[in-house]
């Protein structure tokens, strides 16, 4: 690691070129993958089970509160346009929406939900 080190720093006394800066992008990333490899190696198995769980927990904050936004977006449609159809019919056809596929709400609806 230290001669990639060396290596970043030599280079950034160049003249700074498109093609250098590239280089430099691509070790520092090196450099960055080298650190996290031996960080992993050096980390025992407590902290890499508090790691993962930490992990999922994000991931599953994150989830939720996309699920949240997306059904209060579809009760503000529900609420405001008479579309005939019940929330949960309203879910899909936003997920019709989302693929790009033919729904039978117009598309202004889906662009504003307030009228």
């Amino acid at each position: 690691m230290d001669l990639v080190s060396l290596e970043i720093e030599r280079l950034r006394e160049f003249r700074q070129t498109p093609v250098l800066r590239k280089f430099l992008r691509q070790l520092i990333g090196e450099k960055m993958i080298l650190q996290d490899k031996i960080r992993k190696k050096n980390q025992s198995e407590e902290s890499k089970k508090q790691e993962k769980q930490k992990r999922r927990t994000d991931a599953n904050k994150k989830r939720s509160q996309k699920n949240r936004r997306n059904w209060n977006y579809i009760k503000s449609i529900a609420k405001n346009y008479d579309t005939g159809k019940s929330v949960t019919e309203l879910r899909t056809e936003f997920s019709k929406f989302k693929k790009g596929l033919e729904s039978d709400i117009q598309d202004v609806i889906w662009r504003n939900p307030s009228p």
